[in-house]
């Protein structure tokens, strides 16, 4: 049974691995208070620290983590990150900004097919 409660979504991260600083931007597959999973292009092995930032306008929110798993799924891989205890304050603000953006996202896009939907010829 899981702790935390996943929360879909599609933002992406930055993920600097094993103390490797990258600006590459990863789309999430889910998010929890306890960590979360990316799609990446190569795999990581189980154990491995990793940082995972998300850049926005006002401010660089980062959490540190570790590699619980890592599997290929269909024509992707994907990780599943584990956030350090110690790293409890950040992740809070991590998870609630990316679930904002979620929320803002799909507000977004609702707007968007009502209005193509309202302009359709009868």
């Amino acid at each position: 049974m899981r702790t935390f409660i996943r929360q879909p979504t599609e933002i992406a991260v930055e993920i600097d691995i094993a103390d490797k600083p990258s600006t590459e931007s990863h789309p999430l597959k889910n998010i929890s208070f306890g960590g979360l999973c990316y799609r990446a292009e190569k795999p990581v092995e189980a154990g491995t620290k990793v940082n995972v930032r998300l850049p926005l306008p006002t401010q660089r929110l980062e959490v540190q983590g570790k590699v619980s798993w890592c599997r290929r799924s269909r024509k992707e891989i994907e990780v599943g990150v584990q956030f350090l205890p110690e790293e409890a304050e950040n992740r809070v603000l991590l998870v609630g900004q990316v679930c904002e953006l979620e929320h803002q996202r799909k507000e977004r896009l609702e707007k968007e097919k009502q209005a193509s939907g309202n302009n359709r010829p009868r």
